[in-house]
């Protein structure tokens, strides 16, 4: 079976091709500049996963790892 990624939005899957990256890429690209709002902040989710070479892409943001959320809390802590 062929490499493939999955793009979920709206609460629908759908799945591609890896040789699709490239072309879904700028659809979502051009989609994120064309919307605004939330409808703009689920293509933006999607596109960053997209460029980040995720195998599932989808239109909500992806919690934060267990170590990236410690690091986060380290730099902001106060004294």
């Amino acid at each position: 079976m062929a490499d493939t990624f999955t793009i979920t939005c709206y609460r629908k899957t759908k799945t591609y091709p890896e040789s699709q990256r490239n072309k879904m890429i700028k659809e979502y690209r051009t989609a994120m500049v064309c919307c605004d709002g939330s409808e703009a902040d689920r293509y933006r989710n999607i596109y960053g996963d997209l460029i980040a070479g995720e195998k599932e892409c989808m239109d909500t943001e992806r919690p934060l790892t267990p170590e990236l959320e410690a690091m986060l809390k380290e730099m902001f802590k106060t004294a």
